[in-house]
């Protein structure tokens, strides 16, 4: 099934000036504060996917934050009325992106607040923790730590399944020797749902549901798809069947966490380190009449049991939480409790 385009952090807008026969485009939508508002808030009513796991009432939220708006009102009451009713959602792929510069991009959850994320330098873990050879491919890594401890780090889910598989022969041709391996989740910012089932199926022994999804397709509070499940099966040539540990944080977002959900399918994983982001639906771009684009999900995701961690994020069996203060003096709590943990388990 085709996938949806995943949280961007950057949304860039192409904006093409050109002139039509209004004849021929039919009637203008209304271009007033007021129905830009009643625009985004109708569109949220009938497509927005995860109501059915969020205890909020939209109709009241709806009233609240356009109360006091009017045909007449300005871009800048339009604009706080929009974030705070968007705010509501607490929603890392609904966010906000005004043509005018004055007005800043909004993103609605956690990653909307970038700038406190301070419990991981992967500076860090490449300066002090890794040995040897590095070998670095698209923003993503793999190296050797010391105990005998295999590293990869993926900081996104978006390569292609090629490059994937170019990338694991390679990480197991260095590393399979390794006692245990780290697949360090933290900064990932996501990609595609094939990625993330074929990446954990690198470690996989046998075929297991990984998560599943459905897809807002009418209207009604209940008109959903029916739910597709991600399998996660042994995948490429090699695999990787060792004591496995997988690092995560409050920025392991999206793809990053359904590949989080089908990790924790194997047996031989724990988890270690802070809570996901709790981002897990597909996203798509839409345009209110003023040119404002937005971003809205459009999906109900869960795991294997259909239990949903939309708003909530995946707990790690291990919870270790770096402070900045460790990190600036090139300490990685999250990622020595992994190591530990590896060290202690008995050789396979």
């Amino acid at each position: 099934m085709k996938q949806l385009t995943r949280i961007p952090l950057v949304v860039a807008l192409a904006i093409v000036p050109f002139s039509c026969d209004p004849l021929l485009l039919g009637p203008l939508e209304e271009n007033n504060a007021l129905h830009n508002y009643e625009y985004l808030w109708e569109d949220f009513q009938a497509s927005y996917g995860p109501f059915c796991v969020k205890d909020l009432n939209w109709d009241s939220l709806g009233a609240v934050y356009g109360g006091n708006l009017s045909e007449s009102s300005s871009d800048q009451e339009l604009y706080k009325a929009l974030t705070g009713l968007l705010g509501e959602l607490h929603d890392n792929h609904v966010s906000l992106v005004p043509t005018d510069p004055q007005f800043p991009f909004f993103q609605s959850g956690i990653v909307g607040e970038l700038g406190t994320f301070t419990d991981f330098r992967a500076s860090v873990v490449r300066d002090r923790y890794l040995s040897g050879d590095v070998d670095s491919r698209f923003d993503c890594l793999f190296g050797r730590l010391d105990g005998d401890i295999g590293y990869v780090h993926l900081t996104h889910v978006s390569a292609g399944v090629k490059l994937w598989e170019d990338f694991f022969d390679a990480a197991f041709a260095a590393l399979g020797d390794t006692r245990g391996m780290i697949v360090d989740l933290r900064n990932n910012s996501g990609g595609n749902d094939q990625e993330a089932v074929y990446i954990a199926g690198r470690f996989a022994r046998e075929e297991k549901d990984a998560f599943g999804f459905r897809l807002k397709d009418g209207p009604g509070m209940d008109d959903y798809t029916p739910f597709h499940f991600y399998k996660v099966k042994p995948e490429g040539k090699t695999r990787y069947h060792k004591p496995l540990v997988v690092l995560t944080h409050r920025f392991t977002i999206s793809a990053g966490e359904t590949l989080t959900m089908s990790f924790r399918r194997l047996d031989q994983v724990t988890v270690v380190g802070d809570t996901t982001s709790g981002a897990f639906s597909d996203m798509t771009i839409r345009e209110l009449p003023n040119g404002w684009a937005y971003t809205i999900s459009i999906g109900d995701w869960r795991d294997h049991n259909l239990v949903s961690y939309e708003g909530i994020g995946l707990a790690p069996d291990v919870p270790v939480l770096n402070r900045p203060e460790d990190l600036a003096t090139g300490r990685d709590e999250a990622l020595e409790a992994a190591m530990a943990l590896l060290a202690a388990a008995p050789a396979d």
